[in-house]
């Protein structure tokens, strides 16, 4: 398979926005298309299925919708503008920005560099300086268990960034991604990404499914894989009171 030359995207790395500032709808962040949307679920496609997830309106005229949709078996996030015609016999019209739902960690990280810029440029309502937003944010982790192995790092001095890149891993016939696999930490003076695994069997099975596809297509890479054993095993020997002076094998074990 031919990897498009656009993959993988690559954003930024560390925290995660807690709101979704749906700004790109300005300049488009996905697959666009423009014109009047369905408010019921039925479309041209046999097998599509949506659902109005949030909306806010942002004049007297215009809202922010965002939609799920499932084509053929594969969500996707749709943002749209929606405008409203002063005649209420007037249609409103939509412009739709439709983004696959497997590219959710880009689409959080694209936020937090728009974030970051406003902060930057002193626009922003929240935070004064950079510093202040990482210091009283931090990342927002999917799961405790990758807290927990970010405190170990912290402790080992070893540098990590969160959730830094995502790789396309399935694409479709016109080239857009429906799958990705993002791995949770990369470190890179190990140049070593490191996936946590603590799920229940039926998804361990997926997402061992979606690595083997990644180091496919992706063999330069180098990745380690944590299951719930080997998390078990870090936490009794790395963490809390029981932290080694040194961190031995705990990359490598």
């Amino acid at each position: 398979m031919t990897i498009p030359a656009s993959y993988p995207l690559e954003l930024g790395s560390g925290s995660t926005p807690h709101n979704l500032i749906i700004l790109l709808l300005t300049n488009g962040g996905g697959v666009v298309c423009s014109g009047a949307g369905d408010e019921g679920g039925t479309d041209m496609h046999a097998d599509v299925r949506s659902s109005l997830v949030a909306q806010f309106s942002i004049g007297a005229v215009e809202e922010v919708q965002a939609w799920i949709r499932q084509d053929d078996g594969h969500p996707f996030i749709e943002l749209h503008l929606q405008r409203h015609e002063a005649s209420a016999e007037s249609s409103p019209t939509r412009t739709a920005i439709r983004i696959p739902a497997t590219l959710l960690s880009d689409l959080k990280r694209l936020v937090q560099r728009v974030e970051e810029h406003l902060v930057a440029q002193g626009l922003s309502d929240e935070f004064q300086t950079l510093e202040q937003m990482r210091s009283e944010r931090g990342p927002l982790f999917a799961h405790p268990s990758e807290a927990e192995f970010a405190g170990i790092l912290d402790f080992y001095k070893i540098r990590w960034q969160y959730e830094p890149k995502t790789f396309p891993i399935q694409w479709d016939e016109q080239g857009r991604v429906l799958e990705s696999f993002t791995p949770d930490f990369y470190l890179p003076d190990q140049d070593l990404y490191i996936e946590l695994t603590t799920q229940k069997q039926r998804l361990v099975t997926k997402k061992n499914r979606k690595i083997r596809l990644l180091r496919n297509l992706y063999p330069e890479l180098n990745i380690k894989i944590f299951y719930g054993r080997d998390v078990e095993r870090l936490r009794q020997k790395y963490g809390g009171s029981k932290a080694q002076k040194s961190p031995g094998n705990l990359l490598t074990s």
